[in-house]
């Protein structure tokens, strides 16, 4: 909101007449005229008449304060606080009563954000005119502005009753409720606000603003509709809307309207941050870390900025530049106990699992009820092989958070690592269940009922992966192995034909090919697997025995027994 300054003229535009008295005792009309504001002249003609009256030293008391308030008046619409300040001094030495002085020196101190003494001199300004509103609004804006919501709302007050049709008193009043989370009572005072100046599109921004902090996305929507065709540059308003399509996960039109937030406001660092989560949740990670980098150049100590620019790092696998974001974090807020648990995670993945755990036991010291840290946690003694204490973590982080799918996937492998199957199996159902398009968790539940012994649940499982996820050859390779079980052979070659389509140097499924093409007799064709996987793995004791039985098949009794003695050299067993 504009405040509006006061001046000791009459006929300027937007502002108020203030005169004292009768007319200035002329040196001449013309400079009378120009510091009067007759006529509309420049405000550098304004100053030049009031200086030339000044100056002449014809004028004293209450005439001459009027001159300097006017001049201070020009100076002030033209930015030149200084010079205003100084000639409102002077008109208040000469007129200590001037109520337009106070309040016009209020709003100069108020511009340049000094609040204490702009409250001071409405203060004053109300003390010689206590009917003023507009004084009581001003120094509710500045009470606003030092945190002093209640008594910015009681000033408020005294201005919409003192003039109730104050469309700009309702709406800080709104602005204050708003600041103390009363939210009804906020889109009350900006609905009577809108009701008085309808064409208000700060006024519609803000209840937009208001509705977004109750989650009404909708109504929010609306309202900054409304505000952008009032006034198509008003930047606030798309970043505004903008949040609220984010929230609404219509990701497409979020970003739409922060690149119009930052068309109009280059360097808002909030839009640029914003649009960079909305590029992150996209999986537009590139265009994402550009935007946060672009607003940290601009505000290089957001937390948040560098926090989610860390994370992006970490989904790319970048794991130096992620931990440095998150070191920056850590200086900025030392206590933040997710970027402990962030930094942690990438520690792990880097495979410096002493300096992960120190991160992840200082994240949850600090915040026990951090459900992400005991899941990066468990990540890290499951990279150690513990897995008994890997499913600790896990398990307490389901309790934390019981939809966490990521702690029951998680719990689900380690479970898995130790053999117990249908505890295992127990975990994917609910991984599967939060996310029902994981293809993993599939090949995983899979192979748990396939040790479980029920195979054709298995076999389902496997065939959901691979709809999900057709360049899995590990669900591929895995029905293959019951297919081969269950004797199905054909299906068990064209399973492990696939998964060779995707991994064509897996020597465990060019071995069971080999197998498979063995139990059709098709002797040349398992030769030729076994070759091939032995080339991969020389010491494939397995696959050795198979190519010594399938030569011997062949009539290659010398080189069967060959193969079959390197293969029980290297495992005694093999073939018993």
């Amino acid at each position: 909101m504009r405040l509006t300054i006061r001046a000791a003229t009459a006929g300027a535009a937007m502002i108020a007449a203030a005169l004292w008295g009768g007319p200035l005792h002329a040196q001449t009309q013309q400079q009378v005229d120009a510091c009067n504001g007759k006529g509309n002249p420049s405000l550098d003609a304004v100053i030049g008449g009031c200086t030339a009256l000044i100056q002449a030293g014809a004028y004293a008391g209450r005439d001459l304060a009027t001159v300097f308030v006017i001049r201070a008046t020009a100076y002030q619409r033209k930015g030149e606080l200084d010079r205003a300040l100084q000639d409102y001094d002077q008109a208040l030495k000469l007129d200590p009563a001037s109520a337009v002085a106070y309040y016009n020196r209020g709003i100069a101190y108020g511009a340049r954000k000094d609040w204490d003494r702009a409250i001071q001199n409405y203060d004053q300004a109300i003390a010689h005119n206590p009917n003023d509103a507009a004084a009581f609004r001003n120094r509710g804006d500045a009470r606003l502005e030092k945190q002093q919501f209640d008594r910015a709302i009681e000033d408020f007050d005294r201005a919409t009753k003192l003039d109730p049709k104050d469309a700009a008193a309702y709406a800080s009043r709104g602005g204050a409720y708003m600041r103390t989370g009363a939210l009804d009572r906020a889109i009350a005072d900006y609905d009577q606000a809108l009701r008085l100046d309808p064409r208000s599109a700060t006024t519609f921004y803000r209840r937009g603003a208001a509705y977004g902090s109750k989650g009404e996305w909708r109504r929010a929507v609306e309202d900054y509709d409304e505000a952008i065709k009032l006034d198509p540059r008003l930047a606030a308003a798309f970043y505004g809307r903008g949040f609220a399509f984010q929230k609404q996960d219509e990701l497409d039109r979020a970003i739409r309207d922060f690149d119009q937030a930052i068309m109009l406001d280059p360097n808002d660092a909030s839009a640029l941050a914003l649009r960079g989560s909305a590029w992150q949740r996209k999986g537009e990670l590139d265009r994402a870390i550009e935007d946060f980098t672009r607003a940290l150049a601009i505000d290089a100590n957001d937390a948040t900025t560098l926090h989610n620019r860390g994370v992006a790092y970490s989904s790319k696998r970048q794991w130096d530049p992620a931990i440095q974001d998150f070191d920056r974090v850590i200086r900025l807020l030392p206590d933040d106990a997710s970027a402990f648990a962030y930094r942690g995670a990438a520690y792990q993945r880097k495979g410096e699992l002493d300096r992960a755990l120190q991160d992840l036991d200082r994240a949850i010291e600090l915040d026990p009820r951090l459900a992400v840290a005991f899941v990066y946690r468990g990540a890290a003694y499951s990279t150690r092989g513990d897995w008994d204490q890997a499913i600790q973590e896990y398990s307490r982080a389901i309790e934390l958070n019981p939809k966490d799918v990521t702690a029951f996937y998680n719990r689900g492998i380690a479970r898995s690592r130790k053999e117990q199957w249908d505890s295992a199996a127990q975990d994917f159902d609910q991984a599967i269940g939060f996310n029902p398009n994981d293809g993993s968790a599939y090949r995983n539940r899979g192979l748990a009922y396939q040790r479980l012994g029920r195979l054709d649940d298995a076999i389902a499982d496997f065939g959901r992966a691979v709809e999900l996820d057709p360049k899995d050859g590990v669900a591929f390779a895995f029905r293959g192995g019951i297919h081969l079980r269950k004797r199905e052979i054909d299906s068990a070659i064209q399973d492990y034909d696939r998964a060779l389509q995707v991994d064509p140097n897996d020597a465990t499924t060019l071995y069971n090919r080999g197998v498979a093409y063995a139990n059709r007799n098709e002797w040349d064709l398992a030769v030729q697997d076994y070759d091939q996987a032995l080339k991969l793995e020389p010491n494939f004791a397995a696959a050795l025995y198979g190519r010594g039985v399938a030569k011997e098949r062949t009539g290659d009794k010398p080189g069967a027994d060959a193969d079959i003695a390197a293969a029980r050299k290297i495992d005694p067993d093999v073939g018993k």
